[in-house]
């Protein structure tokens, strides 16, 4: 969750600004000491490379057209990684190659068709980055992944997704909180014949169940609107999430070999880059005539998602270098578009409808 937003005019060079601090020797050995961690050589000359490396991806990536665009954003993302994970831990972690291979016969309609296996579970990249950071869990026994998976469970894009892939709902749930005088309470706007569909995906959002009540049905008069009313449990915790907007939000995972994967929002974005990235380097045939000719308007989606990637991941690697929890944002959400005051009828409404519900539970016991 945001603690706190820093306003700039231009929030990538402020950001590279305060990450370019640790292209600085003494910047590096002080932390090291700080955190009572080795100061050995080829680790500092390590890090200090990694952060002035990925800086220059990254400015590349911006002036790229989206031919190699991707490829200069995941070596970018990779090297910032590597410097954060040898930063935080004080070595440099072995890696032989990506943990990653992408699969492009899978392609059929839409780029994002394609697949990814995750592999080298020792040495690979994202292995090596994901244990570091503190996600524990074995993908290599996960089978294969789509690129449509990760992009369906990034929030920003999550309009654009379903506007692109003609979707319902993708796998982060924007929510919208109200104030009642019993406190606050979350709705999730859907078509009411789409509810089966999306009480499955909120079966898949970790901790769901042991948190909320089940959630009830209602419709907004004033706008003609469908949501679902969700309630916490008496001793739920918050499990909402809050976007960089600043918007609400539950994360749904996969299902994958019979366990419930909810991958880190940084690695959702590095598998993705890591795809496009392998299909523009190694797979020209189909990305090329893609960039050129899309008739999808899937390119339109990639592009946004480079952007946001090349906004949001140096502020994520920031965060943890930091231990801390801040954005840098030109505006920023609204809470007043989203936190709203319910009317006297609205409460009836919702104790009508509680307390039919309680009727008819006692009714069917008996």
């Amino acid at each position: 969750m945001i603690n706190r937003e820093i306003f700039t005019e231009s929030p990538e060079d402020d950001l590279w600004r305060e990450l370019l601090q640790y292209s600085y020797r003494a910047n590096v050995s002080r932390y090291l000491k700080e955190h009572s961690l080795d100061e050995d050589e080829d680790t500092i000359n390590t890090i200090i490379g990694s952060f002035l490396q990925a800086n220059e991806y990254f400015k590349a990536s911006k002036s790229a057209n989206l031919q190699i665009s991707p490829l200069l954003l995941y070596y970018g993302a990779t090297n910032l990684l590597l410097g954060l994970t040898s930063l935080m831990t004080g070595k440099r972690p072995e890696i032989k190659n990506h943990g990653m291979t992408a699969i492009d016969s899978t392609i059929s309609t839409y780029i994002a068709e394609a697949n990814v296996v995750f592999g080298d579970p020792n040495t690979g990249g994202i292995h090596q980055f994901a244990r570091i950071l503190g996600f524990e869990k074995d993908l290599t026994k996960c089978g294969e992944w789509k690129m449509m998976d990760f992009l369906s469970s990034i929030v920003e894009i999550d309009q654009d997704y379903r506007k692109c892939y003609a979707q319902e709902n993708g796998n982060t749930l924007l929510l919208d909180l109200f104030n009642t005088p019993t406190g606050t309470i979350e709705r999730l706007y859907l078509n009411k014949n789409k509810v089966e569909a999306i009480s499955a995906v909120l079966n898949n959002v970790e901790g769901f169940e042991k948190n909320y009540l089940l959630p009830q049905v209602g419709h907004e008069r004033e706008s003609d609107r469908d949501y679902l009313i969700l309630r916490k449990k008496m001793s739920g915790k918050d499990i909402k999430r809050i976007s960089f907007s600043g918007q609400p939000y539950l994360q749904a995972g996969f299902i994958k070999n019979g366990q419930l994967i909810t991958l880190p929002p940084l690695f959702n974005m590095y598998a993705a880059l890591f795809i496009m990235g392998s299909l523009c380097r190694y797979h020209p045939e189909k990305w090329g005539p893609f960039v050129l000719n899309d008739e999808t308007g899937e390119r339109l989606l990639f592009e946004k998602f480079l952007y946001l990637s090349r906004r949001i991941i140096p502020n994520i690697v920031l965060n943890l270098l930091n231990n801390d929890n801040v954005v840098y944002v030109t505006q920023k959400y609204s809470i007043n578009e989203t936190i709203k005051h319910v009317g006297e009828h609205e409460i009836k409404e919702l104790i009508q409808k509680e307390l039919y519900a309680a009727e008819e539970k006692r009714r069917l016991k008996r």
